[in-house]
């Protein structure tokens, strides 16, 4: 997927829609990615000890 293709078209028209849902998604993603990491180096910390 090449960002021209996607940034001119589209986007211009949905972009005060999708950020609210984009930011909120990334937001979400992030919690998620940081919990799992945070449980993952609990565990082999743990694990090591």
């Amino acid at each position: 997927m090449t960002d021209d293709s996607m940034t001119n078209e589209g986007l211009a028209e949905n972009e005060n829609n999708s950020e609210r849902e984009a930011d909120s998604l990334v937001d979400a993603i992030c919690i998620v990615v940081l919990t799992l990491i945070a449980i993952t180096t609990a565990v082999y910390w743990v694990s090591t000890q």
